[in-house]
C-alpha cells in the first residue's frame, strides 16, 4: 500500500484535474488516505451523531485560517479514545472518545485541535525518495498508534512536508496549534476550558480510561511543558465579560447511543 500510494503521488503533477476541478497534491493524498481508512475501519452510521459532530466541526472551521480546505468530520466505530487529522481537511474521531468526554465544549476542544493542526501548509512537496526515507524514520516514532489510521496518517503528513522538521520545530507546531485551538473555541463561543479539562484528565494515572487513551497519548504527547504553555496562553485570552454555555445536556442526549454501548473485549 505504501509503495503504491507513494509511487502514484510521485507521478502526479502539483495540481491534478478531475471532474470536480483541480485538486492539489495535498487534497489527492487526503482522499487516498480517506479511502483506505474507510475500507479498513468501520464508519459509524447513525445519522444524528454524525450530523452533530459535523455541525460542531463546521462551526469551528469557520474561524480557521485556511479557507482552501473542505473540512470533513468522520466518526469511526472503535472503543479506543482517539482522534486524528489527515491532509486535505479530514478529521476523524472514535466512538470511544464520547465515553470519555463530558460535554459539548470538550468535544469542540478535541475537534478544534485537529482543525488547528491542519492549518500548516508547506508549499514544498517531498520527492518520492525523500518522502519514503522520512516515512521510515518517522514510522518508528509514531509506532502502532491506531494501526492503519496511524500508518496512513504518517504517510500523508510525510508527503505534505509535516515531518521534514526538527523535534523542536514539531514542538513549536504543536504549541501553535494549541494556541489556535483556544482562539477558535473563543471565536466559536465555546469555553476554552473545554480543551484543558480533558487533557488534565488524560494525565491522571488512575483514570479508568487509561488503557483506551494509550494511542492518543502516544501521538498527542501531554508533556508538563505543553500543559504549562497552554495555561499561559489561556490566561492571555480576552475572556472579560464572556459567558459560555457548557451544552452538557445536548451532548449527553446526542451521544447517548454510543456512550451506553458496552466495550468490546
Amino acid at each position: 500500500l505504501i509503495f503504491l500510494m507513494l509511487a502514484g503521488c510521485a507521478r502526479q503533477q502539483k495540481t491534478i484535474q478531475d471532474s470536480s476541478g483541480p485538486l492539489t497534491i495535498e487534497a489527492r493524498v487526503g482522499e487516498a488516505i480517506h479511502r483506505q481508512i474507510i475500507q479498513t475501519m468501520t464508519v459509524y452510521q447513525e445519522q444524528e451523531l454524525n450530523q452533530y459532530v459535523q455541525s460542531i466541526g463546521e462551526k469551528l472551521a469557520a474561524h480557521a485560517d485556511r479557507k482552501d480546505l473542505v473540512y470533513r468530520f468522520i466518526v469511526l466505530e472503535d472503543d479506543r479514545i482517539y482522534s486524528i487529522h489527515s491532509p486535505g481537511g479530514y478529521v476523524y474521531i472514535t466512538t470511544g472518545f464520547f465515553k470519555f468526554l463530558k460535554s459539548e465544549i470538550e468535544l469542540a476542544g478535541i475537534l478544534a485541535h485537529e482543525v488547528s493542526m491542519l492549518q500548516y501548509k508547506d508549499p514544498r512537496l517531498s520527492k518520492f525518495k525523500k518522502a519514503f526515507e522520512l516515512l521510515l524514520q518517522t514510522g518508528a516514532q509514531v509506532g502502532p498508534a491506531f494501526g492503519t489510521i496511524g500508518a496512513l496518517s504518517v504517510l500523508g503528513l510525510v508527503l505534505v512536508g509535516h515531518f521534514a522538521l526538527s523535534e523542536k520545530a514539531m514542538a513549536d507546531r504543536i504549541k501553535e496549534a494549541d494556541q489556535k485551538t483556544l482562539q477558535y473555541l473563543v471565536e466559536s463561543n465555546y469555553d476554552p476550558q473545554g480543551f484543558l479539562d480533558p487533557l488534565y484528565r488524560m494525565n491522571d494515572p488512575k483514570s479508568e480510561y487509561r488503557a483506551y487513551l494509550y494511542d492518543y497519548l502516544e501521538s498527542h504527547p501531554m508533556t508538563p511543558r505543553r500543559l504549562e504553555e497552554l495555561n499561559l496562553a489561556f490566561e492571555k485570552l480576552p475572556l472579560e465579560n464572556k459567558q459560555f454555555k457548557v451544552y452538557r445536556e445536548a451532548y449527553l442526549t446526542k451521544t447517548e447511543i454510543v456512550r451506553n454501548v458496552q466495550s468490546r473485549k
